[in-house]
This record gives C-alpha cells, structure tokens and sequence, in this order.
C-alpha cells in the first residue's frame, strides 16, 4: 500500500532535514519509492521533475476545471503547471526515488503559457 502525506503549504513542500538548494534558491525534493504526497498549489506552481520518473494525479481545482485534472507521465526535465486551488499527488515511477522541484510558476519559465498546456507535460527551461 502507497503512504500519502498531504502538505498545503503555498509556495514549498516539506522537505527532508537537509534539502538541497539550487542557484535559484529553489529545494530539490526526494520522494522514495511506494510513497506518495499530495501537493495543493495556494498560487499558481510548476512541478519540476528533475531525476526519475514521476506518475502525476491532478484534481480538479475549486473551480471544477475537468480540462486540468486527470493523470500525466513526468520523466526528468519536464515541469507540469499546477493552477491555484488545484491538488497534485505525485509517486515515483519505475524502480528509482523521484527527485523534484515545487515552486511558484513562472520562475524561470516564460510567464505566459497557454491554458491548454497546463496540465501537459513541458520541457523545462535550465
């Protein structure tokens, strides 16, 4: 059975003790095989996988957007945009930890994306 931990924290997830930064100032996530963790986006974030495989369940959001939820495939390099209300529960894919970023949207990425890609797997800028 898959452990979910539920975390609503607006612009951050919690963290092992000892996160790693990057230049940007953003902390890189681990979450280990056969857990899971929910993830509820206060702002407008981006989900940002950067090693292994993430399988990524997105809800409907307060406003019941159906075209944003539903279920996508993340592999390393790829972000996901997460509108505001709208929750997240990701789980590491094929044999290896998920190793991620979760931040507010727009922080390295272009600021206008079109609504149709929101819920689309995108390669992300460095």
């Amino acid at each position: 059975m898959t452990a979910v931990a539920s975390v609503s924290v607006p612009e951050s997830q919690q963290s092992s003790p000892q996160p790693v930064r990057l230049a940007a100032g953003a902390e890189v996530q681990t979450l280990e095989l056969h857990q899971a963790r929910s993830l509820r986006a206060a702002a407008a974030m981006q989900l940002r996988v950067l090693r292994g495989r993430a399988w990524v369940t997105l809800g409907t959001g307060p406003g019941g957007w159906l075209e944003a939820s539903g279920d996508a495939l993340l592999h390393a390099g790829q972000c996901l945009q997460v509108q505001a209300g709208q929750q997240a529960v990701l789980e590491p894919l094929g044999g290896e930890p998920l190793h991620y970023q979760w931040r507010r949207a727009g922080a390295d990425a272009p600021a206008a994306r079109p609504a149709a890609c929101a819920a689309q797997p995108q390669a992300c800028g460095a």
